[in-house]
């Protein structure tokens, strides 16, 4: 199949990114305009919008991969929720212009700041969405890798593995 007869397939995935995409950028917005930063200051608006972005992606991600969900919903939810709407909502392009703004007004020890701020606890809300989602769906969180059985192709766990404890 062509790679426009893919896309054409997969209108169904397109149409929940898309609506994912704006429902999450309309939100975003929002926030902007209620609490708007002003020049010199702390972005805190983009920080917020973006770290508890990145904990809802890990959580819901990790959700969906511990749940008993069958793939397709799972999928369908994943296309919505995690590409569209989180995808939509955080703003990785304004936290760039942001740190140009920043610098450029002189405040360089502020953007500085404000970006390994929100690596760090990005990286840090990630983890927490992870242990989140794992316990959403009934699991602990493990930072050991799931074993892929050789044979079936699926952890431990996986309802294709009948073996697996549940």
């Amino acid at each position: 199949m062509t790679r426009l007869g893919t896309v054409f397939r997969d209108c169904p995935g397109l149409l929940l990114v898309f609506v994912g995409g704006a429902v999450g950028t309309a939100i975003r917005l929002h926030l902007e305009q209620a609490a708007p930063t002003e020049s010199g200051r702390w972005p805190l608006t983009t920080f917020a919008i973006n770290l508890t972005g990145a904990l809802v992606l890990a959580a819901l991600l990790e959700f969906l991969a511990s749940s008993r969900l069958d793939d397709e919903p799972a999928r369908r939810i994943r296309l919505f929720g995690g590409t569209g709407l989180c995808g939509g909502f955080t703003t990785y392009s304004t936290f760039a212009d942001e740190q140009v703004a920043l610098i450029r007004d002189g405040y360089l020890p502020m953007a500085l700041g404000y970006g390994a701020a929100t690596l760090l606890l990005g990286a840090i809300g990630t983890v927490a969405g992870l242990v989140i989602g794992a316990r959403l769906a009934g699991r602990t969180a493990s930072t050991e890798p799931d074993v892929i059985d050789p044979d079936t192709g699926t952890a431990p766990g996986h309802e294709l593995n009948p073996e697996a404890p549940r």
